[in-house]
C-alpha cells in the first residue's frame, strides 16, 4: 500500500490544463498555491497534513493573501463538514471511554494519520478522571514512518505516555491488537474500492470485541470542492452516501450500523457494534 493517499497523474499540472485548454484555471492554481490547505492537496493529495490542518482549522499561508484564502478555504461547507468527522471520533472515544466500567480500554485508529481525535479525547478521559486514562491505551496503526515520527513527537509534548505506535499496513490483520473497544477510521474510505472497503471493514470486525465499536466516515459529493479537488490538486475521491454504505456493512458481520449525516451535511459519520 501507498505511504500516502496520492492520487495525482501530472508531472506538471498547469502543462495538463495548457493542453486541455482549461488556461482559465491556472491563475486559480496559482493562488491556491499560495494557501497552507491548497499547498498541501496539489503537492501531497490526501495527505495526512490535509487532514490535519482542516482538524486545527487556523488558517497558515504564503503572503497576507495566502492566510485569508486559507481562511476561506477552511470556511467552505466541505471544509467545516470534513472536521465534524475528528469531532465524531473523539467525542465516542470520550463517551465510551467514560461508560467502560472494565479494567481496560483499548482504542486503535487504522490508518491513524496525525491522531488528532485520539490525542484530544486522552486529554478529555484525563481531565474527567485519571484512573480512566490509567486504564487506557490508544493504539496508532499506519505504514508511513514519517505519520509515526510526527505522532511521536506530538504525544511527547502532550505528555501523554498511554499510546503505542504500530507501523504497518492496515490490511495487515495481524498487526492489530486483539480485544478492542474501539476502532476508528477516517478518511481511508475516500481513497478504497468497494471490495477492498468490505475487506478493512470486516478486519475491524475481526479485531473487536464483542461489545466493541467501529467509527468510520464517508463523504458526500460538494460539487465546488470536487471540481476544485479533481482540476486544480488531481485529488481523486471516492463519495458515498447512506444508501451506498448500507450496501457495503450489509456485506460484514457488523449487527447494528448507525449513520448519520453531520450538520453540514457532506459527511455520513458511522457507528458500527459487534454485538457478538
Amino acid at each position: 500500500m501507498k505511504l500516502a493517499n496520492r492520487t495525482r497523474y501530472s508531472s506538471s499540472i498547469p502543462n495538463r490544463l495548457l493542453r486541455e485548454g482549461s488556461w482559465h484555471l491556472l491563475p486559480l492554481y496559482y493562488l491556491a498555491r499560495l494557501s497552507y490547505l491548497g499547498a498541501e492537496g496539489i503537492e501531497n493529495s490526501g495527505s495526512y497534513h490535509f487532514a490535519d490542518h482542516i482538524y486545527v482549522g487556523k488558517p497558515k499561508g504564503r503572503f497576507a493573501v495566502g492566510k485569508l484564502l486559507d481562511a476561506a478555504l477552511l470556511s467552505l461547507p466541505s471544509s467545516r463538514s470534513f472536521r465534524s468527522r475528528f469531532i465524531h471520533s473523539r467525542d465516542v472515544i470520550v463517551k465510551r471511554g467514560l461508560e467502560n466500567t472494565a479494567n481496560s480500554y483499548r482504542v486503535l485508529s487504522v490508518p491513524c494519520g496525525i491522531p488528532r481525535d485520539l490525542i484530544e479525547a486522552a486529554r478529555e478521559l484525563e481531565q474527567h478522571t485519571g484512573g480512566q486514562s490509567l486504564r487506557t491505551t490508544f493504539y496508532c496503526l499506519d505504514l508511513d514512518p514519517a505519520v509515526l515520527s510526527e505522532t511521536s513527537t506530538l504525544l511527547a509534548s502532550s505528555k501523554l505516555s498511554n499510546f503505542q505506535l504500530i507501523q504497518s499496513d492496515a490490511f495487515d490483520e495481524t498487526a492489530y491488537p486483539a480485544e478492542l473497544d474501539l476502532i476508528t477510521s477516517t478518511g481511508f474510505a475516500e481513497f478504497l474500492d468497494e471490495q477492498s472497503l468490505v475487506r478493512f471493514y470486516n478486519i475491524c470486525f475481526r479485531r473487536l470485541r464483542p461489545g466493541g465499536v467501529f467509527i468510520t466516515s464517508s463523504t458526500v459529493r460538494h460539487k465546488l470542492s470536487d471540481y476544485f479537488l479533481r482540476n486544480i490538486a488531481e485529488l481523486l475521491a471516492s463519495y458515498r452516501d447512506e444508501e451506498s454504505l448500507r450496501a457495503l456493512f450489509a456485506q460484514t458481520p457488523f449487527q447494528h450500523v448507525a449513520l448519520e449525516r453531520d450538520q453540514v451535511g457532506f459527511q455520513v459519520l458511522v457507528t458500527a457494534a459487534r454485538v457478538v
